[in-house]
């Protein structure tokens, strides 16, 4: 399992300092994170080949670029072009946000348009898409994706208990299970997060964590067992905590998930 680290926290930094950055800190390759104010813009994307021959000289790869994309406008068409040229596998589409009181079927067939858009559009490009399960959208959990991808297999998955944590939690297994199997995955994201007092009484909030200091989301049972099964795509650290220096947030944090990777001992499974 290769470790990318995801680049939101970076800002816009120059290519090759962004890679020889994220090569000091230990990364594998970088989950390249196409917005503004990044080193990559929707308006710079083609950055993005500079970008890949900037972490390949530095020994690392360019196996995911994340995007807000949701459907196939000139823009998507540039940056997926950009992503084809630089020879990047995976990218990750934007979010399908939920809208409580509005009409649920007619929001999801519209994202289905959409996503089926986008993913004709990655076809003939030769990329492949990932969908992130992320709060607040359409697609929190395993099962609300696969509704989401009804009738497609040209889609992969991209598990996320950090993220999955915001709205409550999912049995990594059973997440895996109800996806179809790792087949289906394309990228898993790993960050973790506590659940806290907020200020008013009897309310409760969910913040970012450390992925070193522990959380909600059992990572040293979740990655023994990722292991166990043969899972040996990438996986993409996300460091959203505040910090002051981020590369040193990511340090510490791929030190952390290291040690879980390489822990030969595997955790039983129930079934």
């Amino acid at each position: 399992m290769r470790v990318l680290v995801l680049t939101k926290p970076f800002g816009a930094l120059p290519p090759e300092e962004l890679a020889a950055r994220l090569a000091q800190a230990g990364a594998d390759g970088a989950d390249l994170l196409v917005r503004d104010g990044q080193t990559v813009t929707p308006g710079t994307a083609w950055r993005t080949a500079e970008t890949a021959r900037a972490l390949r000289g530095n020994g690392l790869e360019l196996g995911l670029v994340s995007t807000d994309l949701t459907s196939a406008d000139s823009e998507a068409e540039r940056v997926i072009g950009h992503c084809a040229e630089a020879g990047v596998p995976l990218l990750r589409v934007g979010f399908y946000r939920y809208e409580a009181g509005a009409d649920f079927a007619a929001g999801l067939d519209r994202a289905r348009r959409d996503l089926a858009g986008l993913a004709e559009l990655a076809g003939r490009h030769g990329v492949r898409l990932v969908l992130a399960l992320h709060h607040g959208t359409l697609h929190p959990s395993a099962a609300h994706a696969v509704r989401l991808l009804a009738g497609r297999d040209d889609v992969l998955v991209h598990p996320d208990p950090g993220n999955q944590a915001k709205e409550g939690s999912e049995d990594w297994r059973l997440s895996l299970d109800t996806l179809g199997g790792l087949d289906r995955i394309g990228c898993v994201g790993v960050k973790n997060a506590v659940w806290e007092p907020g200020e008013t009484q009897g309310s409760w909030h969910c913040r970012w964590q450390p992925l070193a200091d522990g959380g909600v989301v059992p990572w040293p049972t979740i990655l023994p067992g990722l292991a166990g099964l043969g899972y040996t795509g990438p996986l993409s650290l996300h460091v959203h905590h505040p910090a002051d220096n981020p590369f040193a947030a990511v340090r510490r944090d791929l030190g952390y998930l290291r040690g879980l990777r390489s822990e030969p001992r595997i955790t039983p499974l129930a079934r």
